[in-house]
C-alpha cells in the first residue's frame, strides 16, 4: 500500500490542476544575495545582505501510462497560461518539497519536448521561476546591542583578539 504522503510527493499541483505521471524536482534551493565590497588598500571585505534570490527549478514529469500521456496536453496548457498573455501571470504551485522552501507561486520558463523510452513512457522537463513580489529591504546595517552609553555598537568579531594584541604590544616595550 502506498501512503498518502508518497502520493503527494509524486505529483505537482499547479494552478488548480494536479500533474499527471510522477514528478521529480531539482534545483529548488533557497539562496540569499550578498553585496561583498573589498576593502581598498586593506585586506578583508564587508558584506551586506541584499535579500532572498528567486528560485529557478526544474520538474521532470514521467508519464508511464497512456492515461498520463493523454492528460499531459491539458496540464501543458495550464503551464503555458503563465506566459501566454500580454504579461506573465504566476500561478499557485504546491509540492511538499517546494512548501519547505517557501515557494508558493511560479511561472514557466521552458517546457521541454517529450523524450520517449523503450518501455513506452515519456519524460517532459519543465523549468520554473519563482514569483515573489518585492518586499521592503532589511535595515542597511545590523547592530549588536548597545554599549554602556546606551548607544548602539557595531559588532566586531575580532575585538577580543585586537584587544589582546594591543595589550601585548603595549607590554612589549616595558622592561
Amino acid at each position: 500500500m502506498i501512503s498518502p504522503v508518497e502520493d503527494l510527493v509524486d505529483v505537482l499541483v499547479f494552478g488548480d490542476r494536479v500533474s499527471p505521471g510522477t514528478v521529480t524536482l531539482t534545483g529548488h534551493d533557497r539562496s540569499w544575495s550578498w553585496d561583498v565590497q573589498k576593502a581598498k588598500g586593506q585586506t578583508g571585505a564587508t558584506s551586506q545582505l541584499q535579500g532572498l534570490d528567486l528560485a529557478e527549478f526544474q520538474a521532470s514529469f514521467y508519464l508511464a501510462s497512456v492515461e498520463d500521456q493523454l492528460a499531459w496536453p491539458a496540464f501543458a496548457r495550464v503551464l503555458e497560461s503563465t506566459v501566454g498573455g500580454a504579461a506573465p501571470k504566476a500561478l499557485a504551485i504546491w509540492h511538499p518539497d517546494l512548501a519547505l522552501q517557501k515557494i508558493t507561486e511560479a511561472c514557466v520558463t521552458m517546457i521541454g519536448g517529450p523524450i520517449r523510452d523503450a518501455r513506452g513512457g515519456v519524460t517532459v522537463q519543465v523549468k520554473f521561476i519563482q514569483y515573489s513580489p518585492p518586499k521592503p529591504k532589511p535595515p542597511a546595517s545590523a547592530t549588536a546591542g548597545t554599549g554602556t552609553d546606551g548607544k548602539a555598537q557595531k559588532y566586531d568579531p575580532n575585538k577580543a583578539a585586537r584587544d589582546e594584541l594591543n595589550g601585548l604590544l603595549t607590554n612589549a616595550g616595558k622592561p
